[in-house]
């Protein structure tokens, strides 16, 4: 088809607005190291300890069985300190007898189930044994320039600087939990012509919730060996970080103890 001697229609739009070639743009290459993978920075079981009232959607004169699970919606670091935020709610699945009628011998019901979130929140000192590396940003720079004709500060000349560093962040797993806890009835009601039966819609719950964290963060880590230049197996990974893997110095990168005896 020849465009050249093409017609367009009036009411059709369709068209190419605007085209460029573009030209090649130059990139530095910066050995940092061979994997970035997920790093150990501490490893460590946290006790937390719960009390609350739970009230049950009706009376019950038994529970049967209660299914607990942790779920966490918080797990957080703050840099530079050895401090970690944790959030969450333990998940309580109750069954219950609910008392329907009554002989002169037995009592008969329905097996009723309530389901119930038990807010959790703490904070926890760790001990680290691998630092963090999170680097802040570095303050912005201004280069300001000599006016000969106002002999002073140029206003309408000025070079800026800005660097602005994107850290992994450190991420938690929760690798296993634990949950032991009382079930008080502490408001029944005697079940009448029935000893040591009675009914209640309210107990406190007292649990003692042990989890097991990690705490990781992605960083770069070397598998070349320096001298040889051969690779080296996943066991010869080299611990220590090298000072070219660290293009900016950071006041960040530091234990808080070493801080505090600083100051």
């Amino acid at each position: 088809m020849d465009n050249a001697n093409f017609c367009p229609e009036p009411t059709c739009s369709a068209r190419v607005i605007s085209a460029d070639t573009l030209s090649g743009a130059n990139n530095y290459p910066l050995p940092r190291g061979a994997y970035k993978v997920p790093k150990v920075l501490a490893e460590f079981v946290v006790q937390l300890d719960s009390e609350s009232k739970i009230r049950l959607n009706e009376p019950a004169y038994e529970i049967k069985r209660i299914e607990k699970q942790i779920f966490l919606t918080e797990c957080r670091y703050i840099a530079p300190t050895d401090k970690v935020f944790i959030q969450g709610y333990i998940r309580k699945n109750i069954e219950y007898a609910a008392k329907e009628c009554i002989t002169r011998s037995g009592i008969s019901g329905a097996i009723r189930d309530t389901t119930v979130h038990i807010p959790i929140k703490a904070y926890t000192q760790v001990n680290f044994t691998n630092l963090p590396r999170v680097f802040p940003n570095l303050p912005p720079v201004v280069a300001r320039y000599f006016d000969a004709k106002r002999k002073g500060k140029n206003i309408r000349e000025a070079d800026r600087g800005n660097i602005e560093i994107f850290n992994e962040p450190v991420f938690c797993e929760l690798e296993w939990s634990a949950i032991f806890d009382a079930d008080i009835d502490d408001k029944g009601m005697p079940i009448e012509g029935f000893r040591n039966e009675e009914e209640f819609q309210e107990f406190t719950d007292k649990s003692v919730v042990y989890l097991c964290l990690k705490l990781l963060q992605k960083q770069q880590v070397w598998s070349l060996d320096d001298k040889t230049g051969k690779c080296c197996g996943r066991n010869d990974i080299k611990k220590s970080t090298r000072s070219d893997d660290m293009p900016l110095k950071s006041n960040w990168n530091f234990s808080i103890n070493d801080f505090i005896q600083r100051k």
